[in-house]
């Protein structure tokens, strides 16, 4: 076949086109699970969804947590706790943060790590609409809540109009400076894990405070009823679509490396060793893939344009790539032992 006076190998417009449908699926998916997340921070107020709410009475003063935050900290691989404020004019919620890798939109500066959430130091990351208010000092940001300077680390939100983008989150401290120790908690984390975190504020909680929580088991749930979760189910539709696009794939990049049997033999009588024909080998897959990429990375950015629900991210495409290149290096050679061996060489 001859695409513009240029003669195409054989078996190359298949691979082209299943990695350019690949591509394009990848890209998808990233970024639509990018959005999901989003979407359910959103949703939630910046909770999972599987959080869990619980109260303190009695005691004074932020330092009845420190025995309590040290000891999570020391057990656990992540957590968050967050203190919800009552304010008429904006959504404002005290964290505190430990490991925790969720993915928070940030148009500048960063999110809270457990550095800047448990800190002496008032901090906070403002929702973008109110990034007007912020008021700059010996090269810092500022944002006054409660008639306190707090210094902006970074400024969260979405393009879109979202609850995000109205929230102010500020460090722990401060914002049991405000409500006191008597007050409402979120905590949140793996869901796996709130029983026993929960279980450890509640031993660690020194006198005279009463942590009120409830800690019961929850209702066994059927594997059925799990798979078919909400928030599971787009996940595994996902990994589905991904497995169908990967085995098609497979027996493109089989066709396409029997239509090169004969280059094989003609390199075996050039004296090319086995190293040389894979590298050979290799230079004319990730050519072909790399421009089915880059057609299917078009094709998203034309998609983008016609659908204001996904935005493309460059980390999408950096996410994108790894994964193609990936998974087209398993493919290839898990195909070319294949087909070698089935050449007898």
């Amino acid at each position: 076949m001859k695409i513009a006076g240029k003669r195409i190998p054989k078996g190359n417009l298949l691979l082209f086109f299943s990695f350019t449908a690949i591509s394009l699926c990848l890209l998808l998916i990233v970024s639509a699970v990018r959005a999901e997340k989003v979407n359910r921070l959103n949703k939630y107020t910046m909770y999972s969804g599987h959080h869990k709410g619980f109260s303190i009475s009695g005691g004074d003063g932020v330092e009845q947590w420190e025995p309590v935050i040290s000891e999570l900290v020391s057990q656990n691989e992540g957590f968050t706790l967050y203190v919800p404020i009552e304010d008429p004019g904006i959504i404002v919620k005290g964290i505190c943060t430990w490991g925790d890798d969720r993915e928070v939109p940030i148009l500048w500066g960063d999110y809270f790590d457990f550095s800047t959430s448990w800190t002496d130091t008032p901090r906070a990351v403002l929702g973008s609409q109110y990034e007007k208010d912020i008021v700059e000092r010996n090269g810092k940001k500022y944002y006054e809540f409660n008639e306190v300077d707090f210094e902006v680390i970074g400024i969260m939100g979405t393009k879109d109009e979202s609850r995000i983008n109205q929230m102010l989150l500020i460090d722990f401290k401060s914002a049991v400076g405000i409500t006191g120790v008597e007050t409402n908690y979120v905590l949140d984390g793996e869901k796996s894990d709130l029983l026993g975190i929960g279980q450890q504020i509640y031993d660690n909680m020194p006198f005279p405070s009463n942590v009120i929580i409830s800690l019961e088991e929850t209702e066994a749930v059927s594997f059925v009823e799990r798979f078919l979760a909400p928030d599971v189910i787009m996940d595994t539709m996902y990994i589905m679509i991904l497995i169908s696009f990967s085995l098609s794939t497979v027996l493109v990049t089989l066709i396409w490396l029997r239509f090169r049997r004969q280059l094989f033999f003609a390199w075996k009588l050039c004296g090319y060793d086995r190293r040389s024909e894979r590298m050979e080998i290799s230079k004319r897959f990730y050519l072909t893939t790399g421009a089915g990429f880059g057609t299917g990375l078009v094709l998203m950015c034309v998609i983008v344009q016609g659908m204001s629900e996904i935005h493309l991210a460059f980390r999408d495409i950096l996410g994108a790539l790894a994964i193609t290149v990936g998974m087209g290096t398993l493919i290839l050679f898990f195909c070319y032992f294949l087909d070698r061996r089935k050449a007898g060489s």
